[in-house]
């Protein structure tokens, strides 16, 4: 725990690169936690920013000793984007417990004590979960492909079998970070919440994907269709080195509809009833997961959300086909 000589027992790492536009909302949410501020620091990496990120956050912080800015311009050996900043700023933190957040969420004034909450002896990791500001029916639809996915992952983690990690949302031991050699040891990925992820429950550390209200980070939603096609091509990259019952899952909502198009040449009940049987399944999932964790004002939206997954699984199998590198954050990779 923290002492006398090093009071911070939580550093919180936030990389940003360009994001003028929601880089003071995210550090609001941060000001407004209720944990103790001589426990925490908010150590902030900017990815070598051309907008006014920087000034952004220098302007916000200089009266709050508890914020650190670091402009992150050298690359560390094998490292790049993200990575490469959260492994500077995981050198520079003090904490106990590393959490990580992205530069368009907001976090909620609990969100600190609720996710140590999930911390026991063994514990290396722990997800909170994710959905988007509400703007409109896509930003729904996005919320809930989050929440079913998060759902996903709970289940899963009930049965110790653990998926992925949350960039976005979630927190490790500093003790679990170092025994993987950190990301310096792990090495560049594309993913690499992700790849910390997996390195540490394959460390043998425990894993829990917490799944309340309070641990629910809020999303800026993307902003056109250009941005959802270049997000998927990068997630696909972590996907397809997921465990093989994940990929076996996207690429069955992928090939559902054309499957059960097939089906429907010889048997047309049969596959009414399949689609009708797979609408009422994945909707009641969504029904049962949104009134557990109180999304509200989500719940009309539910009832189409069936037709948004086959949609975008169909999507993200496309744009994994199709050959070419992946643009984020302006850099190729």
């Amino acid at each position: 725990m923290s002492n006398e000589s090093n009071p911070v027992l939580v550093s919180i790492l936030l990389a940003a690169r360009n994001e003028e536009a929601n880089i003071e909302r995210c550090l609001r949410s941060l000001e407004a936690l209720g944990f103790s501020k001589e426990k925490i620091e908010i150590c902030i990496g900017d990815d070598d920013s051309s907008d006014e990120t920087a000034s952004i956050i220098q302007k916000y912080i200089k009266d709050k000793p508890y914020f650190k800015y670091y402009k992150i311009s050298a690359q560390t050996a094998g490292l790049k984007g993200k990575a490469n900043v959260l492994a500077q700023l995981a050198n520079f933190s003090t904490g106990k417990y590393l959490f990580f957040c992205d530069a368009d969420i907001a976090v909620s004034p609990d969100w600190i004590e609720k996710m140590l909450a999930h911390f026991e002896e063994n514990t290396g990791v722990v997800v909170g979960l994710t959905r988007m500001k509400k703007r409109s029916l896509l930003a729904d639809f996005l919320s809930l492909e989050w929440i079913f996915t998060l759902s996903l992952m709970r289940y899963f983690s009930l049965l110790g079998i653990p998926v992925s990690g949350l960039g976005n949302n979630m927190a490790v031991t500093r003790k679990a970070y170092d025994a993987v050699g950190g990301y310096e040891g792990i090495g560049f990925s594309i993913v690499e919440d992700y790849a910390l992820f997996m390195a540490i429950t394959n460390k043998k550390f425990g894993f829990v994907q917490a799944y309340t209200k309070d641990v629910i980070g809020i999303s800026e939603p993307l902003s056109s269709f250009k941005e959802l096609v270049t997000q998927r091509k990068r997630w696909m990259q972590g996907i397809m080195q997921s465990p093989l019952v994940i990929r076996i899952c996207l690429i069955f909502s992928a090939l559902l509809i054309p499957g059960i198009m097939i089906i429907a040449i010889w048997d047309p009940l049969r596959s009414i009833r399949m689609v009708v049987s797979n609408y009422f399944f994945i909707t009641g999932i969504m029904l049962l997961a949104t009134v557990i964790l109180r999304q509200w004002d989500l719940l009309k939206t539910v009832l189409l959300f069936w037709f948004y997954l086959i949609g975008i699984s169909c999507l993200m199998l496309i744009v994994h086909l199709i050959p070419g590198k992946t643009v984020w954050k302006d850099r190729t990779y």
